[in-house]
């Protein structure tokens, strides 16, 4: 059986690693992206992605949120899951989207992507 790919967006490198060790730990294959262009050619190459990871804030066009949306647009089957170290009260986030406030353990990240 094949792990379930997942991307995960942070442009902060010592986030990734710690949202990949979970992850990988969890079973997971994990493809990561340093903003949201580079998120959206790895989706591109890798059309086994089945779940984005990102987070809100990020250099560059488009932040997390414009990700989130932009995926589900071209890939509604892609499950979305939101970071941020603010609250999501005021986001327009994608309605099959999910947010997790950080900081965030490995157990709460596993448990929001298997829903």
């Amino acid at each position: 059986m094949s792990k379930s790919v997942i991307l995960v967006v942070d442009d902060d490198a010592l986030v990734r690693v710690h949202s990949n060790l979970a992850l990988e730990d969890a079973g997971y294959e994990v493809v990561e992206a340093s903003n949201a262009a580079d998120a959206l050619v790895k989706l591109e190459e890798r059309p086994d992605i089945g779940a984005l990871f990102t987070d809100v804030r990020m250099p560059g066009d488009l932040n997390g949120i414009d990700l989130a949306n932009a995926v589900h647009a071209q890939r509604p089957d892609i499950a979305i899951l939101v970071t941020s170290g603010t609250d999501n009260g005021k986001m327009a986030l994608p309605a099959a989207a999910q947010f997790i406030r950080k900081p965030y353990t490995g157990a709460q990240l596993s448990k929001l992507l298997r829903r």
